[in-house]
């Protein structure tokens, strides 16, 4: 049996010895069917020369070359959509691969249709001279939304994205310009499919989001500068909006088991990663989307987890349908959900909460006005 083609896209920014260590890691695998396409998405006179001789030393190696320059992130997504192969990764200058990458990520998935994606060890510098090893994390569930919530909860670097994917089950993933759009991605390749761990493939990365390389990551995503100041925010405000707004592959969930997951998401970067000011999260989530109408989408979150609490029959703390909506709304509360400007809409439910207040003494009554005016004040 012809072995599938495997098509390896590498972005050619930040520094290009580092590319070319990324290339030659391409060229060295010990797996035959291959196409290495580089985006060349600086357009520097530098790039250029090392493209062509990339071109020149294998004539697996072919060049795109964009009629602008690209942030890495357009690079990314011009990379996938130019690809021609049955699997298909990345690469770029923090990241390396050893031989047996590819072949090792395509037996995995030949054995297991179900999977989308084979992720292997990565290691990343944790000190001069010494680099850690962290181990892939599988997720396995058949379930969709408890494969998001697993890989939010066990995401620890960004290994994961280089591993080796199905094309056809990613192209229409969106990849959004911000710090951390590699997390947006992920997520939405874990609603599509399995991801499968396979310990012996082995990727080096380096760059890491603290101290000055938040400085330098915004500089090779090209994405504004405001992002380093805060940015796991800028993750959480991502991978939210990402999953309440953006990725249509979510539209068969129902609106709040959506909004659930999106939350889940965002509070699960918050905690693991301390971000500074949750409650400029939405503020994070309009400048990352200036075109997307985001405090209307907050707004219509808000009227559906409003109309979902005051249609229930009773506020039962038991309930498990009441407790996700307390847990939304709380996460909710944090981002501050209550600053944004009341429209008409929003003053008719507040009118609606205070005519309940007087004139339904009972306690659930009084219980869906506490929790619903929350997201109002």
């Amino acid at each position: 049996m012809p072995e599938p083609l495997v098509s390896i896209g590498v972005i050619v920014a930040g520094p290009l010895h580092q590319v070319e260590r990324a290339v030659r890691s391409a060229l060295a695998q010990d797996y035959g069917s291959l196409e290495i396409r580089l985006c060349d998405a600086v357009l520097s006179q530098e790039s250029a020369v090392l493209t062509k001789k990339m071109e020149g030393a294998d004539p697996r190696v072919s060049i795109h070359r964009p009629v602008r320059a690209l942030s890495a992130v357009e690079a990314a997504a011009e990379l996938r959509d130019t690809a021609d192969g049955e699997y298909f990764l990345w690469l770029d200058g923090l990241s390396w691969l050893a031989p047996e990458y590819v072949r090792l990520g395509v037996e995995y998935l030949r054995h297991n249709p179900g999977h989308v994606l084979a992720c292997g060890t990565t290691f990343e510098p944790k000190a001069p001279g010494r680099d850690a090893a962290v181990a892939p994390s599988a997720v396995a569930f058949e379930n969709a939304s408890r494969r998001v919530e697993s890989l939010v909860g066990n995401l620890s670097g960004l290994g994961a994205w280089y591993g080796l994917y199905r094309l056809q089950a990613i192209r229409d993933v969106p990849l959004h310009p911000g710090l951390g759009f590699e997390y947006g991605c992920l997520l939405s390749v874990a609603w599509r499919g399995k991801i499968g761990a396979v310990p012996d493939m082995r990727v080096h990365r380096e760059g890491i989001f603290e101290g000055p390389a938040r400085e330098d990551e915004v500089t090779r995503l090209g994405v504004p500068n405001y992002q380093a100041s805060d940015p796991w925010l800028a993750v959480a405000a991502l991978v939210f909006c990402n999953i309440a707004f953006f990725d249509d592959a979510f539209l068969p969930l129902p609106a709040v088991e959506r909004i659930r997951l999106a939350v889940a998401a965002a509070d699960a970067v918050s905690l693991r990663w301390m971000v500074q000011d949750e409650g400029a999260l939405i503020s994070y989530a309009s400048r990352l989307f200036p075109t997307g109408e985001m405090l209307t989408r907050f707004r219509r979150i808000r009227s559906a987890i409003a109309d979902a609490a005051l249609g229930l029959n009773a506020v039962s703390s038991t309930d498990p349908v009441v407790q996700n909506l307390i847990g939304i709304i709380n996460v909710l509360c944090r981002m501050k959900i209550g600053s944004i400007p009341k429209n008409k809409t929003d003053e008719d439910v507040v009118r609606q909460l205070e005519i309940m207040w007087d004139e339904d003494k009972s306690a659930d009554a009084r219980n869906k006005v506490a929790i619903v005016s929350a997201m109002y004040l």
